[in-house]
């Protein structure tokens, strides 16, 4: 079921088969964020942004397609930490504070993927929770994969308390699992400017409304679902 949509959707965090475990191309994966409704996904490899280069070279070439953000889930000592608007990739085995460098050394973006997910051998370990949102750009606090809602609610709670933008990805490794959970901004503007913008800091008269979408639980979002996110597009 695919849920009606207003606004600009972004799915900020899905796999291709060049991480190990995913079993899409780059263009299946577009092509299953374009029937979902989606306007611009987050490709976010395990240890590698080929796909995500490899993908936004397919965008570019086809206008039908969503746009794409380039990305890379990084391996980081401490757990996992993803970049955005990468070029090139970042090696495994950095701290934390070193692979939020080597991210916006690049001029990316950095976000911090399923907090609380315990069930994954990568997920964050919590002696570092804090640290990692206190270097992060955008919380996820909202995961297509997550088995737990609860995780979502400690999440948010995280993100609010840093002051943090409030991120959203279905985590997609099949066809399937495209469109789980998104953002979608009440702007249709595209999000080339991002970086830009949320180095300038929050502009508090620009807060943008938002709010979470999961078609996979057949249902539109409800005031549970809804929240306030900074997110800021020129």
């Amino acid at each position: 079921m695919v849920v009606p949509r207003r606004g600009y959707v972004l799915d900020l965090h899905n796999h291709t088969h060049h991480s190990d475990d995913g079993a899409m191309s780059p263009l299946d994966l577009l092509l299953a964020a374009a029937r979902q409704g989606i306007d611009c996904v987050g490709v976010t490899d395990h240890d590698t942004v080929r796909g995500g280069l490899e993908a936004a070279r397919l965008s570019a070439a086809d206008p039908k397609l969503p746009r794409v953000i380039p990305g890379q889930e990084v391996l980081t000592r401490q757990g996992e930490l993803i970049g955005l608007y990468l070029v090139e990739d970042i090696p495994s085995g950095l701290t934390l504070d070193q692979a939020a460098a080597a991210i916006r050394a690049q001029g990316g973006v950095v976000y911090l993927p399923h907090p609380y997910d315990s069930m994954r051998h990568a997920t964050l370990r919590r002696g570092a929770l804090e640290r990692a949102a206190d270097l992060a750009d955008i919380v996820e606090v909202e995961n297509g994969r997550s088995l737990c809602r609860r995780n979502d609610r400690l999440s948010r709670q995280l993100a609010v308390r840093h002051g943090k933008v409030l991120g959203a990805g279905s985590d997609a490794h099949y066809p399937g699992e495209s469109g789980r959970a998104v953002l979608e901004v009440e702007r249709s503007t595209a999000p080339d400017d991002l970086p830009a913008g949320l180095a300038a800091g929050p502009p508090a008269p620009d807060v943008v409304l938002a709010h979470l979408c999961d078609p996979s639980r057949g249902r539109a979002p409800d005031a549970h679902d809804r929240l306030l996110a900074w997110w800021f597009l020129a």
